[in-house]
């Protein structure tokens, strides 16, 4: 895999195996998206979350995080060259650390480093208990909310397993985040689980979470 990658600056975390439609409506991303068609070859970028950011003029200022996920660009609803929004997809790949970023030229290229993906102690014990709590969640979604979470066949694959259940559940985006980089599948779905039991018990108190409709590649992150 290459390690330099152009970036898109996203409003959401991107996990690998998710398929997600993005608007892509700054003047970087817009650049990004037109070097990559006019490049030929697989559409391949890097999709790092946003903490925050600012306008100046043209420019678009944003606060990063450090770790991401590559992306295949599948679609593209408009022209690159439209002066109005375009729309792609994205289909998540393989996660990154930032290791150095260059802002030279019209949108940032990073140099990054591939992480690898680790299973941790107790991936298939502690994948029982999380699709346990993410039933448990997937049905009181259901019940407050119309169409809901409706998860049919999860996979069987661990690292796969936390990847799609983490995309699913409504979360905040440092939760997210913290999710895209814990060190191996056992953390995440550790603290998945823990994610969920706060998601349950606020929706016992408060149910007004809203629906959640994803789509998943078949692929394996791996």
């Amino acid at each position: 895999m290459d390690s330099r990658l152009p970036l898109l600056t996203v409003e959401t975390v991107i996990f690998p195996g998710l398929v997600l439609p993005i608007p892509v409506t700054d003047v970087q991303g817009r650049a990004v998206i037109r070097d990559l068609v006019e490049n030929g070859g697989e559409l391949v970028c890097g999709a790092l979350a946003v903490r925050d950011g600012y306008e100046l003029g043209e420019r678009v200022f944003r606060s990063l995080y450090g770790t991401g996920c590559s992306a295949t660009i599948s679609e593209i609803t408009l022209d690159a060259d439209d002066d109005g929004p375009v729309e792609i997809t994205l289909t998540g790949s393989h996660r990154f650390k930032v290791a150095e970023l260059d802002g030279a030229g019209d949108y940032l290229v990073a140099d990054v480093e591939w992480l690898p993906e680790e299973l941790g102690d107790d991936p298939l014990g502690t994948a029982m208990i999380a699709v346990e709590r993410f039933r448990r969640y997937a049905e009181a979604v259901t019940t407050i909310s119309r169409p809901g979470l409706h998860i049919g066949d999860l996979p069987d694959d661990p690292s796969t397993l936390s990847y799609l259940m983490s995309a699913a559940t409504t979360l905040l985006t440092p939760d997210r985040q913290k999710l895209l980089e814990a060190t191996d599948t056992t953390t995440r779905l550790s603290q998945l689980i823990g994610l969920l039991d706060t998601e349950l018990s606020a929706i016992a108190a408060l149910p007004s979470l809203p629906a959640t409709d994803l789509s998943w590649s078949t692929m394996s992150p791996n």
